[in-house]
């Protein structure tokens, strides 16, 4: 049963992320700012799980998919899926579906076990 329209906070979130992407590829080509520097590795010496994300998604915006898994392999595999993600949610929310929000252990249990996997990863290359 329908319970009418649904608000696609999905695509809304990816339209919002897409736009600040290309603000901040602008800001860094146009203004020649340098991207932030990681304060975890700077005050502890090693990389954190998210190093190398500002360059991943620099390199993304510009069309380096190479350079993008380079610097931060599975948030490039987040920006490669996410119109397919923007698509599903748009749909979904013009046929008046319910969000199906994961149950159970295995969705945090995926998520934290792939952050973990890319900072060992981001650890052994020495970003």
């Amino acid at each position: 049963m329908k319970t009418g329209p649904r608000t696609p906070w999905l695509a809304l979130t990816i339209l919002g992320a897409a736009l600040g992407c290309m603000c901040l590829a602008w800001a860094v080509g146009t203004l020649h700012l340098q991207p932030p520097r990681c304060q975890f590795k700077a005050l502890f010496g090693i990389p954190c799980a998210t190093c190398g994300g500002t360059r991943c998604v620099l390199a993304l915006t510009g069309g380096h998919l190479g350079e993008a898994f380079h610097w931060h392999p599975v948030l490039a595999l987040l920006g490669i899926l996410s119109p397919l993600a923007l698509l599903w949610d748009l749909r979904r929310a013009w046929r008046g579906e319910p969000y199906p929000l994961p149950s159970g252990k295995w969705a945090p249990l995926t998520a934290a076990t792939l952050l973990a996997a890319t900072w060992l990863l981001q650890l052994a290359r020495g970003l």
